[in-house]
């Protein structure tokens, strides 16, 4: 009996040490119908020896071993990861109708809004409440393209070049602020506040980044009990700071309305119409509208990085940007009804955000139905992760994929050059803004203000490297090292913003104060005009009603 207990007791162990060691060929896998990838640990997948930096990169090498689309496991949940994109055209776009769902973040109070919170459309579930904020937030953002944002980009555009003049080693901060006051002023025509959003926006992103909180991946922690939950707790606090600060935005606006003062904004469209939205209410809008205006600073601050990047270390293409703008701009900074004009530019923009992918790893969608793909079967609850890093990394599509080659759009020997070049390149339509019904809906703004900010910089500065202090040496900077959030941003980095001539600076700093004094005028103007309109509703009110006691004096004053 001893022995046979031995026997089987060894049987068991080998059959354990096989299963963990043996990784079947992909030969055999594909015989069996089965999908590739890595071998699994029970439960855990592969979380083992999955990177929390750069995590793109072990995909994209799975990508390499296992091919263009393959099966992982994370704690109980299933990946595809897709690194080919006429597979994820095929499943996201053709098939969008059952994989347009959006995968639970545990790390976020009700993400998906399963529950009703209606807070974060781009992390929704496919329900009514995804519906109908998109459907909200595309006609915001249309009116405004069409209107050419009224101005407002081109106002915090000369506001960062003089920032740059006064303070250049201070760039990252008017960077980032620049983007965080155009999408302030746009939805509430308030931009004090830009830098506290700016903080709360990626804020944000940290907690639905799997490079964020732990609770991302090893997600039961997210399950303790709260009084010993600090993730749980900090998030809270996050939370409920981020939507005080929504809803402040909207009842200041509503009080300005009221009073007759408010400019335009998107918040003062709403308040003007939300009777005749399907909106549920002050939390919903608020959200909604706050959400316009975080997502429209990450998506803008990222790609702007690289492209400073790029400028500093191809001034071969800086110089021909340089030149494209002085002659088709005649001297003037660069606006939107230029863009047929500058291809060499848009080319420049565009290989940017292929060079150095604005959402690496892609972001997840979630299979609403079971369903098979070249036989191979794809259980409901699946997430597919459309691989961007990997589909911009494609040789066949982007010849020499490591390197920075602008050319690729502008001459027709390249794969990807496309006429009329009045037209093209373009940005809209990249697999970075994502598929199908999941598609980015800001498009058009990131496209519109990375062109006139890029071409702003452009006519304004030669940008290459800072010279050390002390060794009069140039500062290196690492391309390669970045944050790994979902939407990354190079890290902190120094660079030299020198204007191109003596006149140009001058005409920096003479076109900032022109605009800045214009915009205090017509502020005052238009509540001077308000508050005197106020006053006389107010006096042929009292008019109407005739004199009653003591009520003279009042309408005097």
């Amino acid at each position: 009996m001893h022995t046979l207990t031995l026997v089987v007791s060894l049987i068991t162990l080998l059959t354990l040490v096989f299963r963990l060691l043996y990784r079947p060929k992909k030969s055999d896998i594909e015989l069996s119908n089965e999908w590739p990838g890595p071998y699994l640990l029970p439960y855990i997948g592969r979380i083992h020896d999955l990177p929390i930096n750069y995590m793109w990169l072990k995909f994209k090498e799975w990508s390499d071993m296992y091919g263009p689309a393959y099966k992982t496991k994370m704690l109980g949940a299933t990946f595809i990861i897709v690194s080919d994109e006429k597979i994820a055209e095929e499943l996201l776009v053709r098939r969008g109708k059952i994989y347009s769902d959006r995968p639970e973040i545990r790390s976020l109070f009700d993400p998906k809004s399963t529950h009703g919170s209606m807070e974060y459309l781009p992390l929704m579930g496919k329900n009514k409440y995804w519906s109908r904020q998109r459907r909200f937030t595309h006609s915001y953002l249309t009116e405004a393209t069409n209107n050419q944002y009224y101005g407002v980009m081109y106002f915090e555009v000369k506001r960062f070049l003089y920032n740059l003049v006064k303070e250049p080693d201070n760039f990252a901060f008017w960077l980032e602020d620049m983007a965080s006051k155009i999408m302030c002023t746009l939805t509430w025509d308030d931009h004090s506040f830009s830098a506290e959003y700016t903080q709360s926006a990626w804020g944000l992103l940290t907690q639905m980044s799997p490079a964020g909180p732990i609770t991302n991946l090893i997600t039961p922690l997210w399950d303790l009990p709260m009084c010993i939950n600090l993730w749980k707790r900090a998030e809270r606090k996050r939370h409920d700071i981020q939507q005080a600060m929504w809803m402040k935005r909207l009842l200041d606006t509503r009080e300005k309305v009221a009073k007759g003062e408010a400019r335009a904004s998107f918040t003062k469209t709403y308040l003007k119409t939300e009777k005749s939205t399907n909106l549920s209410g002050d939390h919903e809008a608020s959200s909604v509208i706050g959400m316009m205006a975080l997502v429209g600073i990450f998506t803008v601050a990222g790609p702007l990085y690289y492209f400073l990047l790029a400028m500093v270390f191809h001034p071969e293409w800086h110089e021909k940007v340089q030149k494209e703008v002085d002659e088709q701009c005649g001297g003037k900074l660069p606006t939107l009804d230029d863009y047929a004009k500058l291809p060499i530019l848009r080319a420049c923009i565009l290989e940017t955000l292929r060079w150095r992918p604005n959402v690496p790893t892609g972001v997840a969608h979630e299979v609403e139905a079971d369903d098979f793909y070249e036989g191979r079967f794809i259980a409901k609850g699946t997430r597919i992760l459309p691989l961007d890093w990997a589909f911009m990394r494609n040789p066949e599509k982007y010849p020499d994929p490591d390197n920075y080659r602008p050319e690729r759009y502008l001459e027709p020997s390249w794969p990807t050059y496309r006429e009329p070049l009045t037209v093209y390149p373009t940005i809209k339509g990249l697999s970075s803004f994502g598929y199908g019904q999941r598609q980015c809906l800001g498009q058009s703004l990131t496209q519109d203000e990375l062109l006139v900010a890029c071409g702003a910089l452009c006519w304004a500065f030669t940008m290459k490297k800072k010279t050390h202090p002390v060794t009069g040496k140039p500062i290196d900077i690492d391309t390669k090292k970045s944050n790994s959030l979902l939407i990354v941003k190079p890290d902190p980095f120094q660079m030299a913003f020198e204007p191109r001539s003596a006149e140009k600076r001058a005409r920096i700093i003479e076109q900032w104060e022109a605009a800045e004094k214009k915009d205090l005028e017509a502020r005052a103007a238009f509540l001077a005009k308000a508050r005197m309109r106020k006053f006389d509703t107010v006096t042929l009110a009292a008019e109407a009603e005739g004199p009653r006691a003591g009520n003279e004096t009042k309408i005097s004053l």
